[in-house]
């Protein structure tokens, strides 16, 4: 059924390739005989998307205890594979082919499950932050797709999400046959993510997860989708449904456990997303 589903979606998006200056870079990450060096020159050919790089790897959520102030450092501290994800994330703002009002109320929304993650990560200690940090700020990238591919049809199903207080992935479905999480799934697997983020970009939104190779796979699920519900219920970049539920209890939070988070994140969100969306 995956297969079928995946021609249907081969037939109707254009899946695109990564920006050059993440094609090269993830090119030489997966390559064992490169060199620090070598990557450091190729991300600072494109000076904006080493400086997004770079703000991303020092949010604080990302528990490093000393700035990173070069690629070099920052692949010293993090590690390539870390590395890796944060290239991806760094590059979805270049994605967009518009950037209008949608699109930059899908990056807030982005932005927003990316620090609930991190936090969540944190107070829970299931997953490392710096892991939900990258996982929450990519976990939408089949709705950018979408947006790029079928502009007027998604339009139309950001209208009716808005007009009826409906969930993304029920819209898609109805007007498109397959959602954002199926085609995401379907482009991490032709970028050759992460198996953590593929899961994550594939899985967020369902209930009922198959059962992984690795247990922390379906831990950093959870915390995306925790965090997804969270920002949805306070309207942060995309709004949701009225009747939007956080399953905060799948985490283990008490009722007051995460009132109290909720006020911990609200406090957060504003300065992320000033430092974030330079």
């Amino acid at each position: 059924m995956k297969s079928d589903l995946e021609r249907i979606i081969l037939d109707t998006i254009d899946i695109p390739s990564l920006p050059t200056v993440a094609m090269k870079a993830l090119e030489l990450i997966n390559d064992d005989g490169a060199s620090i060096n070598e990557l450091e020159k190729i991300i600072s050919q494109d000076q904006s998307f080493s400086a997004r790089l770079l703000r991303i790897a020092n949010s604080p959520y990302y528990g490093m205890n000393r700035r990173i102030d070069t690629i070099s450092s920052g692949v010293m501290l993090i590690g390539f594979n870390t590395m890796k994800s944060l290239v991806v994330a760094a590059s979805l703002k270049d994605m967009h082919r518009k950037f209008g009002l949608f699109e930059q109320k899908l990056w807030e929304h982005s932005l927003g499950v990316s620090v609930a993650s991190s936090l969540i990560a944190k107070v829970t200690k299931m997953v490392q932050p710096e892991e939900a940090l990258v996982a929450g700020l990519i976990h939408d990238v089949g709705k950018t797709i979408l947006n790029n591919s079928l502009p007027d049809k998604y339009t139309l199903v950001s209208q009716k999400v808005y007009e009826e207080g409906a969930f993304f992935k029920d819209v898609e479905a109805e007007f498109l046959g397959y959602t954002h999480c199926d085609v995401g799934g379907l482009i991490a697997r032709k970028w050759k993510l992460p198996k953590n983020l593929e899961i994550v970009i594939e899985y967020h939104h369902t209930e009922s997860l198959p059962v992984f190779e690795d247990s922390a796979f379906e831990a950093l699920c959870q915390i995306v989708s925790v965090a997804d519900a969270i920002c949805l219920s306070l309207s942060i970049g995309l709004k949701g449904p009225d009747n939007v539920k956080v399953p905060y209890n799948v985490l283990g939070l008490s009722e007051s456990g995460y009132n109290k988070f909720l006020e911990l994140f609200k406090a957060n969100y504003a300065e992320q997303k000033a430092k974030l969306t330079e």
